[in-house]
């Protein structure tokens, strides 16, 4: 009898636990969904889950375009992988927020004249302070995914820099041989005029310490060659036996960019880190609300005690912590004080990303005019005095010396041509990442 009066006893706590704990499911709304702004704004697509494979389209065999560096990027590279797996540890925290706390049962067992007695304790101000911590855990949520996207802004950004300083490295190898066997036939021809007696030993001599210079820059352009096809292969996430990476690239283009005002306003629209940094805000205000709900500690109790003759007796209470001495001040100061800091950080990153866009298109426009008139007013006299060099030695007007000597201007020339077409897709490549979409 004792055994059934006590289940009645406690049955209406037992019922009342098992109904708060149907509220305690917390779902992640995602509002921000990160594969699918990236996609928006790039045109590329993050893997879907599982996926080991390479994006469709894409051969590894055959020489690589800058757009199939920017797709495989997005599916593998490494540091990428692991800042989308940080959702995962929000997601976490998300539903943390939203589960109540257990309650706490004191049970004491009759003995001897020791009556029955059980205390159920629940917190009650988790049902106060409950939506402020799930509004904060959310709009932490969404700062993430929206960083994310920045994160994968980057990863394109940096995979299109890598590309073209790989196309870069050889071209600059290749001028570097053609420049290593010109000066190495320049110096074949100074010796021979010193034996005839045509020249000083020390024009020999200074021909020799050109030929053996050109020979120390090709083997450093060699090695540089090497050192960008690692430091692609490591963006794209490619794995260490992978066979050798060639790359293939486009013609520049030479459209205009958009005026610095009209890139201004897409970029404020469109830059996924400065959408962060608004939630910032938004998370920052919503923890300062959540801390300012904790100032109460407030618990209901059930109490159910065996009294004498009269059986089981079941009655409420209150358990409350007297706010005098601690009101939570330290905490609510802090989360002041981060509104104020997410505050002054937008700001900052506003500011900042005006400098990127008006920096990235003046970088683009300077490399373009300089591109512009390497290709019109410098490189087309060199070739036309290399030609005409070459015609009057097959008259024997000139010697053979001042053909490579001509020669050797518009090698040099060339050189600098790719260094300014890499100039121009670096350019490209930063002021698409600046702007934040296309």
């Amino acid at each position: 009898m004792k055994i059934h009066a006590i289940w009645r006893s406690t049955l209406p706590a037992v019922a009342l636990t098992a109904l708060l704990s149907g509220c305690t499911a917390i779902h992640v709304r995602p509002a921000i969904d990160t594969p699918s702004a990236i996609r928006n704004q790039t045109g590329f697509s993050l893997p879907p889950d599982g996926a080991s494979t390479l994006p469709p389209g894409v051969d590894l065999s055959k020489p690589l375009t800058s757009d199939d560096a920017a797709a495989i990027a997005l599916w593998k590279n490494p540091q990428l992988q692991v800042d989308l797996a940080a959702l995962g540890l929000a997601r976490g925290d998300l539903i943390d927020a939203g589960l109540l706390r257990n309650p706490r049962v004191d049970l004491i067992i009759p003995a001897g004249l020791k009556p029955f007695e059980l205390l159920l304790n629940f917190p009650v101000e988790v049902f106060l302070s409950r939506p402020f911590r799930v509004a904060a855990s959310q709009a932490a949520y969404d700062q993430l995914a929206q960083g994310l996207v920045q994160n994968g802004l980057n990863t394109l950004r940096d995979a299109r820099l890598a590309h073209a300083d790989l196309v870069l490295a050889k071209e600059r190898e290749k001028a570097g041989i053609a420049a290593s066997d010109l000066r190495k036939r320049i110096a074949q021809l100074t010796s021979r005029r010193l034996q005839a007696g045509d020249i000083s030993e020390l024009d020999e001599v200074a021909a020799r310490s050109e030929e053996a210079t050109a020979s120390e820059q090709l083997v450093r352009l060699q090695h540089d060659t090497v050192i960008a096809a690692e430091r692609l292969r490591i963006l794209l996430g490619l794995s260490l036996d992978h066979p050798k990476i060639d790359v293939v690239t486009a013609p520049v283009a030479f459209a205009s960019p958009p005026l610095p005002a009209d890139l201004l306003e897409k970029a404020l629209i469109n830059r996924p880190d400065l959408r962060a940094a608004e939630l910032g805000i938004v998370a920052a205000t919503k923890r300062a609300k959540w801390e300012q709900s904790r100032i109460l500690v407030l618990a209901g109790q059930l109490n159910s005690k065996g009294i004498g003759t009269n059986g089981i007796l079941t009655s409420p209470g209150v358990s409350f912590e007297l706010p005098i001495f601690n009101r939570n001040q330290g905490l609510i100061a802090r989360a002041d004080a981060d509104v104020l800091a997410a505050s002054k950080q937008y700001l900052n990153l506003k500011q900042r990303v005006a400098f990127e866009v008006y920096e990235s298109r003046e970088l683009l426009v300077q490399a373009q005019d300089a591109l512009n008139r390497l290709r019109g007013q410098v490189i087309p006299p060199l070739q036309s005095a290399a030609t005409l060099a070459g015609q009057q030695y097959e008259k024997g007007d000139v010697a053979y010396l001042f053909v490579l000597e001509q020669s050797r201007g518009l090698v040099d020339a060339n050189l600098r041509l790719a260094d300014t077409e890499a100039a121009v897709r670096r350019s490209q490549a930063q002021l698409e990442r600046s702007v934040g979409t296309k």
